[in-house]
């Protein structure tokens, strides 16, 4: 029997069609750093109302929920890459209308709304397509090690954009940063459009009601029959919600739990990020001393013990170091845990879905991916007037692990434990 290939992330950067993904990706998530500090700023400036703000938040994921499962269905069997080059275009002339209408003073609130729809539709084109484009330029062995980099390095842009962002917007003006947005999805479409792969048959491109209708079942059965791909549904939808509390709660977490003010706020901050950061990076390395539901039942209890460690350190939170060092600490391991958890199931699902379904079942995994923080948000400010923030956060770290107790005792897990070799098990179609 051969030795295993020895793979690391020097590879990845051999592998010059993934590359080409992977940093125009890059160039995407920079841009949007950019536009959500500059939109905010913009709808603020223009309207002077802070509900219109919240409004444009809220719409923007309403197109991911609703139209996703249904874009994923379009994108199947026509050629990804023009895909992803015609949403950028559409979504560059989308802000470029902004920018143009702010710029001569003809810009509304209800253009902003109508806006942001329409480039949240188009990104739900482009989600699908950029999923099922990935196995066809990054072989099987490479997943893990493409995928980790992918995430650590789409993290530190995100952070470097949003940091750029206020000092753009200082130098160049609300419409200079505009404009900087455009430039990056311009430059995403150009660097896709050099990407060269194998691209199985497409259709003609001619819109067929009763083929899509056709697909859409096919791919709704696929789903509905495959247990691994339900798994794939459960597992994200659990870690949003247990991820929740952490994100929408922030505030009340560090006045009311750890009984501090903004410095704290900074700490936790740093280190979810770090630990988001480091999981992103280490994860082919831990993948090859943890089996699938080892990897899981470390993950989900791990986040689980972090609610609950945090409300029960608060005797050392009277002194403000023990209490900075005690936060920072679980809360990296927290964000190592997410970011382990997360590229695991990206890995995965990459790995067991057939690519004949892989933009149909993407779709449908970012709707309910999606849709499931919203609710969780809900439902928390519902409960939190209750019970109260440390009630949320204890129940969140017991309930959660119930949780995790019953998906950890998954026969998918030990599935996908089955796929660590070189060839491509995918999941078969049940008839």
């Amino acid at each position: 029997m051969s030795e295993e290939k020895k793979i690391g992330y020097r590879d990845i950067f051999r592998q010059k069609e993934y590359m080409k993904l992977l940093v125009a990706g890059l160039i995407n998530v920079f841009g949007d750093s950019i536009d959500a500090i500059a939109f905010t700023w913009l709808v603020y400036q223009l309207t002077g109302n802070a509900a219109w703000s919240a409004l444009v938040f809220g719409i923007n994921s309403l197109p991911t929920i609703l139209v996703t499962p249904f874009a994923g269905v379009w994108v199947e069997g026509r050629n990804k890459k023009h895909i992803m080059i015609g949403t950028d275009i559409m979504r560059a002339c989308c802000v470029l209308f902004v920018a143009f209408s702010y710029a001569t003073e003809w810009l509304q609130p209800w253009m902003l709304v109508a806006t942001t729809i329409l480039i949240s539709t188009v990104e739900a084109f482009r989600g699908p397509a950029d999923t099922a484009l990935t196995p066809k330029v990054l072989e099987r062995e490479y997943l893990e090690y493409g995928l980790s980099l992918d995430g650590s390095l789409s993290r530190a842009v995100s952070i470097i954009g949003t940091a750029l962002a206020g000092g753009i917007i200082a130098l160049f003006g609300i419409t200079g940063a505009i404009y900087i947005d455009i430039a990056t999805f311009l430059a995403s479409a150009g660097i896709i459009g050099f990407m060269r792969y194998q691209e199985e048959k497409v259709s003609s491109g001619a819109f067929s009601g009763k083929e899509y209708i056709r697909s859409l079942k096919d791919g709704v059965q696929y789903v509905r029959k495959s247990g691994t791909f339900m798994f794939f549904i459960a597992a994200c939808v659990v870690l949003n919600a247990l991820l929740t509390p952490f994100n929408s709660l922030q505030a009340p977490l560090v006045e009311e739990i750890l009984q501090s003010g903004a410095t704290m706020l900074s700490v936790i901050s740093v280190a979810a990020t770090g630990g988001i950061m480091f999981g992103s990076v280490s994860y082919p390395w831990v993948k090859k001393f943890l089996s699938a539901r080892k990897l899981f039942v470390l993950c989900g209890f791990g986040i689980c013990f972090y609610y609950i460690l945090l409300v029960a350190g608060r005797p050392l939170y009277v002194y403000d170091l023990p209490a900075y060092v005690y936060a920072a600490v679980w809360t990296a391991f927290m964000g190592c845990f997410a970011s382990w958890l997360m590229t695991f199931m990206n890995v995965e699902f990459i790995k067991k879905v057939n690519e004949e379904y892989l933009a149909r079942a993407s779709g449908i995994l970012t709707a309910a991916n999606v849709a499931s923080m919203p609710v969780m948000s809900f439902l928390i400010s519902a409960i939190i007037g209750f019970t109260g923030t440390v009630a949320i956060f204890a129940g969140t770290g017991i309930v959660g692990g119930i949780v995790c107790v019953f998906m950890a005792r998954s026969r998918e897990l030990d599935e996908m434990e089955e796929e660590r070799n070189p060839s491509r098990n995918e999941i078969e179609q049940t008839t």
